[in-house]
């Protein structure tokens, strides 16, 4: 007599296991001194302006070597708070144009920081649009006074999912700072608002293949006497909600 043949054991099923996605790069960027350089001008002076301070930490006159020199309150809590996205940081020189030299397709998302709250310590600005126009003399001593692109709407305005986001923001307290929201506007002509008029126009004019999704500019007051970890708490706070999915 034959013997029914033995059944295989049958185990649990295995579950597919999920393609593993590539982390989002994200650029935080800060500007350098702008005022009393010297001659010629140290334009890679970190001393005064807080968003270069937040991102580099100590007082520094040399151009950052690398992402080791990125070691600032901002730096720490954001790699710390997201270890998952891949963090990249960087200041620039006060001087014109210098966002042409920012890779902008290699980020998903940018954030770009400058000093542009001047009436009060607890408030974070985050730019509604920018506007088309350049105006006011740089740290290197270079005078402008000119429209960026001269097209008749003078107003560029982000995207409707990014521009959804910064409204939605509007109103909200993060860790002690108010967020608030301020529309593209004449009298903000300077390196800030043509920094986010060149990222804007970058995220308008990728294509199909291109990574950058969002592209934001936030305005920072100084930090309250000197203490830029707690202004660092609000801004990362800020940041993270801007670059979660």
């Amino acid at each position: 007599m034959r013997s029914a043949p033995e059944t295989p054991e049958v185990g649990p099923a295995k579950k597919a296991e999920a393609p593993s996605q590539a982390p989002v790069r994200v650029l935080v960027t800060g500007f350098n001194d702008w005022r009393e350089l010297g001659d010629p001008p140290q334009l890679w002076r970190c001393r005064d302006n807080p968003s270069c301070r937040l991102l580099l930490g100590d007082e520094t006159q040399t151009e950052p070597s690398g992402a080791d020199s990125f070691d600032g309150p901002l730096v720490a809590r954001l790699r710390a708070a997201q270890p998952e996205i891949e963090w990249t940081f960087a200041t620039m020189p006060v001087t014109w144009g210098v966002f042409a030299e920012v890779p902008s397709d290699r980020y998903e998302v940018i954030v770009n920081l400058g000093l542009g709250v001047y009436d009060r310590f607890d408030a974070l600005q985050l730019e509604a649009g920018a506007y088309d126009l350049r105006q006011g003399k740089d740290a290197a001593g270079v005078e402008r006074a000119e429209a960026i692109r001269g097209e008749a709407d003078r107003v560029l305005a982000a995207p409707q999912a990014v521009a959804a986001r910064v409204q939605a923001l509007e109103g909200e307290r993060v860790a002690g700072y108010e967020v608030v929201v301020a529309k593209a506007r004449e009298d903000n002509a300077y390196l800030c608002n043509e920094t986010h008029f060149s990222a804007l126009s970058a995220l308008a004019e990728g294509g199909a293949d291109d990574p950058l999704r969002a592209a934001y500019f936030l305005h920072i007051p100084y930090a309250k006497d000197g203490d830029y970890e707690a202004l660092a708490e609000g801004v990362a706070g800020l940041v993270l909600r801007l670059v979660e999915p």
